[in-house]
């Protein structure tokens, strides 16, 4: 062994004892080597050679060009020579004119760029000038803002005021319409237990206006305009019942005369009707006064007759006396005091003397007594929470 190859393979040396095969082996290999590298070389050479021959035809294009170029410039007369002379003097001159243009555009660009300059400067003068008077503009604009919204403020306080006055308003205006319910429901009422025969014309009277409006709910509890209806029905049923109620001011005004001729009529029917209370008391006053008029009447006829007669002797009824056990005596002592009786002053009332008060029984004062007791509880008290509460028809 003589160490590795070029192929890092072992190589063989060839000194030492191989066989035929190794040697055919080895070379094989070096055949193949020789033919990758001949290959390289051949692909090296084509690409040189191709590039070479790009390059030599682009030469020989432009040698072409440039000899037909000579051509046609061996082939030009001199008269072409002299005209193109003329052409560049004519060049010259224009472009000496230009250059004489090109001087005055660039004096007239000057003129202008100095222009240029007061104009800008007189537009930055012009907009500070607008600039100050936007900015005092802005400061009345503003002004007047704040003096609108001052306005508007003033103005929404205001409103705010009379919302709230409305509101306070709306809420009086609510509860006085509930007090007005409630004094319609009282009212009703009271009407119900003065005349109980206009109940049914009533209930009628709230069914028609109920089927008229197309209530979903014709049996539903009745509210403060329905007992409004009604009270306006029984008002209605009461005056086509009796025509005569419309006269019993006039009549409740002559009764207190006859009762009361002394003292003047009172302005209304209410103060009217509160002195009437003592009416059955009066009258048996009146009666009182009546009898003390015929015993004067009586005792003024017998005082002409019998000058010596002893008053004081009539302080009570004798027992035994004729016209009390004769029936004749009796008649005439009867007609005797009827006819007394028509020449007594009955129309003037005659109170008692300051000792003597009036014999009305026990029975008849506890009688005036639970009249006055009726009289004043006709109105029914309300109940709690009468006006909040819900509203029911009245059983018929």
């Amino acid at each position: 062994m003589r160490g590795l190859g070029k192929d890092k393979m072992p190589a063989i040396d060839p000194a030492g004892p191989r066989s035929t095969g190794k040697h055919f082996i080895r070379l094989r290999r070096a055949v193949k080597e020789f033919d990758n590298v001949w290959h390289d070389a051949t692909n090296n050479v084509v690409s040189t050679a191709d590039a070479r021959k790009r390059l030599f035809e682009e030469l020989l294009w432009e040698h072409r060009d440039l000899a037909e170029a000579h051509s046609k410039c061996q082939a030009v007369p001199e008269a072409s020579i002299e005209a193109l002379k003329a052409q560049l003097a004519t060049l010259q001159a224009e472009k000496e004119q230009l250059a004489a243009e090109h001087h005055k555009v660039k004096s007239l660009v000057g003129e202008l760029k100095e222009k240029l300059i007061q104009d800008e400067r007189r537009h930055d003068q012009e907009r500070k000038e607008a600039k100050a008077a936007a900015e005092a503009k802005l400061d009345e604009t503003l002004k007047e803002c704040a003096d609108s919204i001052a306005v508007l403020r003033a103005e929404l306080e205001e409103e705010s005021g009379a919302r709230n006055a409305a509101q306070d308003r709306i809420a009086l205006l609510d509860a006085e319409q509930k007090e007005y319910d409630r004094l319609v429901v009282q009212t009703d009422a009271l009407a119900l237990r003065l005349f109980p025969d206009s109940q049914a014309h009533a209930h009628n009277i709230v069914a028609e206006r109920r089927a008229a409006q197309e209530m979903a709910n014709p049996d539903a509890p009745w509210d403060p305009y329905d007992h409004l209806v009604t009270l306006s029905a029984r008002i209605q049923h009461m005056r086509a019942v009796d025509r005569h109620l419309v006269d019993l001011p006039d009549r409740a005004m002559e009764i207190f005369k006859e009762l009361w001729p002394e003292e003047a009529v009172p302005v209304n029917v209410t103060l009217i009707s509160d002195r009437l209370r003592d009416a059955c008391r009066r009258i048996r006053e009146w009666k009182c006064s009546t009898a003390r008029a015929e015993a004067d009447a009586a005792l003024r006829v017998a005082c002409s007759w019998y000058e010596d007669l002893d008053l004081d002797a009539f302080h009570s009824l004798r027992g035994d006396a004729p016209t009390e056990t004769d029936p004749a005596l009796t008649a005439k002592w009867q007609d005797r005091a009827y006819r007394i009786a028509e020449c007594a002053s009955t129309r003037t009332f005659i109170p008692p003397p300051p000792d003597v008060k009036d014999a009305l029984s026990d029975e008849e004062e506890v009688e005036d007594e639970e009249d006055e007791e009726v009289g004043e509880g006709e109105v029914p008290p309300e109940a709690p929470g009468a006006g909040d509460a819900p509203l029911e028809a009245p059983v018929a």
